[in-house]
């Protein structure tokens, strides 16, 4: 890293031209965002299988970010990841349980999620758009408690939930995507 050379630059430079993976992981995220909301009450299976699907490309997304990061943020994207894989093979064994226990998971799921993307984003304010994960983040965490005490309207909630969360993390990606290929861009 060069003395003009930024935390971000250094990401993009590392990156090269995957900077495109982000921008197709976000496009993914909100095709999945605006199909869950085309399910009713009576496809709970089919909303769990969505969801385990949307977990797994979360967990693909930070064992990409480990692959980029360094230190202790590889650790952490690592172990996130494999929680995510976990938390998919979960939602994938049993799809047609109790749509409780998927709002238990998911909220869970928002809970971490939403707390590693708020602590993620205040150690990135370097970067541009660095707020989005930070309204991202926040808005998963409340969404995580409200999805775990909300039993009565579970299904509309969760599908609710999912959908929103799915559009912020997609132009979540797709912004960072164009910001690192502006940056490697002008690194050439």
């Amino acid at each position: 890293m060069t003395a003009l050379e930024g935390p971000f630059e250094s990401l993009a430079r590392r990156i090269g031209t995957l900077w495109w993976a982000l921008i197709v992981i976000g496009i993914t995220w909100i095709v999945i965002g605006f199909v869950v909301l085309r399910f009713d009450n009576s496809t709970v299976a089919i909303v769990s299988i969505i969801f385990g699907i949307m977990v797994l490309l979360a967990a693909a997304g930070q064992f990409f970010r480990a692959g980029i990061s360094v230190g202790g943020w590889r650790v952490w994207h690592l172990i996130f990841g494999i929680l995510l894989v976990i938390a998919a093979i979960v939602a994938f064994i049993n799809p047609g349980s109790t749509f409780v226990s998927l709002a238990i998971v998911a909220g869970l799921y928002f809970i971490v999620a939403g707390t590693f993307d708020i602590i993620s984003s205040l150690f990135s304010i370097a970067f541009p758009g660095w707020w989005l994960q930070l309204l991202s983040g926040i808005a998963e965490l409340v969404l995580g408690f409200l999805a775990s005490n909300s039993f009565a309207s579970s299904a509309v909630v969760l599908v609710t939930f999912v959908s929103v969360l799915a559009v912020f993390r997609g132009v979540s990606e797709i912004a960072a995507g164009f910001a690192v290929r502006a940056v490697a861009n002008a690194t050439k």
